[in-house]
């Protein structure tokens, strides 16, 4: 039983540190699939893309940045709520340099994921796509 007490007393006391650090995150890096997409897929020879209308309606500009979203990715809220930028870039995106990228970039392209064969069909796909008579 006592045991037991020191164990909250510890964790009590590890929380109470960690809410005490005030550690400023210097940056925003990304890894994923279409969620999280900045635009990476505007560079690449894929079908998956979403640099036309109506994508980007609300985004800074109105205008489709290659987000799978109308406005900002989910990455893009996270960033400006760490005090970064209100956006990530993505890495491929040729108006965008080294410097830009300090303080975040994204590396996620849609239509990757944890199974390959994924991204082997859908290039194969753009490659050779399918003829109107094959579903």
């Amino acid at each position: 039983m006592g045991n037991f007490h020191i164990s909250w007393l510890l964790l009590a006391q590890c929380l109470l540190l960690v809410t005490r650090i005030t550690a400023k995150v210097p940056a925003v890096v990304v890894f994923g699939d279409s969620s999280v997409d900045a635009g990476n897929n505007n560079q690449i020879p894929t079908i998956l893309k979403s640099n036309f209308e109506p994508y980007g309606r609300d985004f800074s500009g109105g205008k489709p940045t290659g987000r799978f979203s109308n406005g900002r990715v989910p990455t893009d809220f996270v960033s400006q709520a760490l005090g970064l930028k209100p956006f990530v870039p993505a890495y491929l995106d040729p108006s965008y340099n080294i410097s830009d990228f300090a303080i975040g970039v994204t590396f996620a392209s849609a239509g990757t994921g944890y199974d390959t064969a994924t991204s082997d069909v859908l290039l194969a796909r753009a490659v050779s796509p399918l003829s109107s008579t094959q579903v």
